[in-house]
């Protein structure tokens, strides 16, 4: 099994809480959620755009979208380039979060991800233990 991943989820899966989230998106993270971090060493594929987290989201399924692509397209980027991650190249999950937590400082967490509505919320902000 290889699961889809845009850049940023990546971040998003280590502070992932299930709040403010429709049951049907809750369902899609919890199930991959669970997945990655009872195996992971799962082939992740990372793509540009919606992944196999967005599949339940309620913008692709026509109602309001919490999420500005152009923003979150220019985060993918931010996450791409610090991890030196190559769009439509498979990883093994482990690899790509021992990576991002070797990467990541409470400034870079901030710089990234200030202006998300779940960074607002404080819903994860304290997804990197050693950002303090």
């Amino acid at each position: 099994m290889v699961i889809s991943l845009r850049p940023h989820h990546f971040l998003c899966l280590q502070g992932y809480k299930g709040f403010n989230y429709s049951a049907h998106q809750v369902n899609s993270w919890n199930r991959i959620t669970k997945l990655l971090k009872d195996n992971p060493d799962t082939d992740v594929l990372t793509v540009s755009g919606s992944d196999d987290l967005c599949a339940k989201c309620p913008a692709l399924m026509g109602t309001k979208s919490r999420c500005i692509e152009k923003n979150v397209k220019s985060l993918d980027d931010k996450v791409k380039d610090l991890l030196g991650l190559v769009i439509g190249k498979i990883y093994k999950y482990s690899d790509v979060v021992k990576d991002l937590n070797a990467k990541m400082t409470k400034e870079i967490h901030s710089q990234l991800c200030s202006g998300c509505m779940w960074w607002k919320r404080g819903l994860c902000r304290d997804s990197f233990k050693q950002t303090t």
